[in-house]
């Protein structure tokens, strides 16, 4: 093998001895982590080795990727969907996984920003499964509620129960299942947001009100849904995006509205654009329902609805009756006429 573009690779020119074998998983070992199953499929000539690789750049991962012909072809888009161009991530640690000539897996420690190159073919094993003793004390946290003086409360009778809580982030999943029912709504009768949970995107709101812009045309999380399908021959399928409706509350007013989730972690995780419906199926013209494709199939009927009371979301990947991955919350749904929530 040539030399490499970048420092600290391995490189060998043939099969080597158990001394060169050994050497060069020592020089591996000092170098980012490297899995040792890996150096098997080196010296057997398997052709081709599954990795995965954590970095701190994906960028400089990507490259070295598109130099030495292992950057894998992404998946094209299902009806209705279409692939945004997403800037590949740099400074925060991440993942990816990717077939790559067994030769080369070697300098892979050495581009700049790798963590770890682990074997993707194998199935991780736990360190040890012996339980840990009993420590001989106690966490200094057990008395965090007898330092904040939340224990002399509780004794008084005060349990911050039906307390409405802000927790002030950038964002919370409350599809999780521990936080799953446990968002606030609005509880005035005389709210035009009456029964839609408590919520404000102040970063959101501003890209809409300033500049008219929701997502895909700008990274928010609100969607625009302004797109609008219909299924004049009522086969269960939209004229003109052709995404299977069948199984879902039929639109009063006919009118199906269509749009993509903004989340880029649901995107990232599933592969490219999750596509939203949005439904009018408690009254003409008030769309309440929401629709996310979660799995990508094009089909709705096997999504769970959100609308005000069950504004959540989620994707079972393993039948554990526990959602895998999350669809998020709605909190808001334009009318045509109701503005967005505490922007008057």
């Amino acid at each position: 093998m040539g030399d490499s573009d970048y420092e600290g690779t391995v490189e060998t020119n043939s099969h080597p001895d158990a001394h060169q074998h050994d050497a060069n998983l020592q020089q591996l070992e000092s170098s980012p982590w490297f899995d040792p199953e890996l150096l098997e499929d080196v010296y057997s000539g398997n052709g081709n080795s599954r990795v995965t690789v954590i970095t701190n750049s994906l960028q400089n991962l990507e490259f070295w990727q598109i130099e030495n012909g292992a950057l894998e072809e992404q998946v094209g888009p299902g009806p209705g969907e279409s692939l945004i161009q997403q800037e590949t991530s740099d400074g925060r640690i991440d993942h990816r996984t990717f077939w790559v000539d067994s030769e080369l897996v070697q300098k892979i420690p050495g581009i700049p920003g790798v963590i770890a190159v682990i074997d993707a073919q194998v199935a991780p094993e736990p360190y040890s499964i012996e339980p840990f003793d009993k420590p001989d004390f106690l966490p200094s946290t057990v008395t965090t509620g007898q330092l904040h003086g939340a224990t002399d409360a509780w004794e008084s009778g005060y349990s911050g129960e039906g307390l409405i809580v802000a927790v002030a982030d950038t964002g919370v999943d409350f599809a999780h299942p521990d936080l799953n029912g446990t968002q606030a709504r609005v509880t005035f009768h005389d709210s035009p947001y009456f029964g839609w949970p408590l919520m404000l995107d102040h970063s959101s709101m501003y890209s809409w009100m300033v500049h008219g812009e929701a997502y895909p045309e700008r990274s928010s999380w609100y969607a625009d849904t302004s797109i609008i399908d219909l299924d004049n021959n009522s086969d269960g399928i939209l004229d003109n995006s052709g995404l299977n409706i069948t199984g879902v509350n039929m639109s009063i007013s006919g009118e199906y509205h269509l749009g993509e989730h903004p989340d880029s972690t649901l995107r990232s995780r599933q592969g490219g654009d999750v596509p939203i419906l949005v439904v009018d199926d408690q009254e003409y013209g008030h769309y309440k329902t929401v629709y996310a494709d979660l799995d990508r199939d094009g089909e709705f009927g096997d999504e769970v609805p959100m609308r005000p009371g069950e504004e959540t979301s989620g994707l079972d990947t393993n039948g554990d009756g526990l959602w895998d991955v999350s669809g998020g919350l709605v909190y808001w749904v334009s009318d045509g006429t109701l503005g967005v929530p505490y922007g008057d």
